[in-house]
């Protein structure tokens, strides 16, 4: 919301920290309903824009997940609307089509007993890495922190280094590269392969 009211560049991190956190979930979710992968990145993509273009609505009594969530099912919605533009209409103003697709995109948000496992599992994979990191390498690990969470860009973090910007550069790409190597199993189990 802050970066909504800011703008410019601070916006432009907010969202491609959202897209980070949030756009697997959303891909798995809409890969579900569409069932072709290009339509659903496109899908996901135009959620991204539309959580841009409404994020000064977003009033922050609900968690932003499920206001996003919303966002992504309205998009899909209107996709399926225009895709079948011959469905007539009921007396109820949704085709039975609508209604069917409507009731499928429901039941996936059902959260079932599989997907509660994987995203525990996932999130004890994910800290049981990044504490075998912090602890094998803790200033890689402040770095990533410095960025990922705290939003630093090279700027703040060659100041906090007190390195020159080249040399912060390459300290950051090797922080990353460990990072990967530490996050191997989180990664594998998170997108189905090893991370390069």
């Amino acid at each position: 919301m802050q970066a909504c009211r800011e703008g410019g560049a601070a916006l432009e991190s907010a969202l491609v920290t959202l897209d980070r956190e949030l756009f697997a979930g959303l891909y798995r979710e809409c890969r579900r309903a569409v069932r072709d992968a290009a339509a659903a990145r496109d899908l996901v993509q135009d959620t991204f824009i539309k959580v841009w273009q409404r994020c000064a609505t977003f009033h922050g009594e609900s968690e932003l997940r499920p206001w996003v969530r919303t966002i992504l099912r309205h998009t899909m919605l209107d996709a399926f609307r225009r895709a079948e533009p011959q469905v007539s209409l009921d007396s109820h103003g949704a085709s039975t089509e609508i209604e069917a697709r409507i009731v499928e995109l429901s039941a996936a948000q059902v959260a079932v007993p599989h997907d509660e496992a994987h995203a525990h599992q996932l999130a004890e994979s994910f800290r049981r890495c990044w504490a075998r990191f912090e602890q094998d390498c803790p200033a890689h690990a402040a770095v990533i922190t410095w960025i990922s969470e705290d939003g630093l860009d090279n700027v703040a973090v060659a100041q906090l280094l007190g390195r020159s910007p080249g040399a912060t550069r390459e300290y950051i790409s090797q922080c990353r590269k460990k990072a990967r190597v530490y996050l191997a199993d989180w990664y594998e189990l998170a997108f189905g392969a090893p991370q390069p």
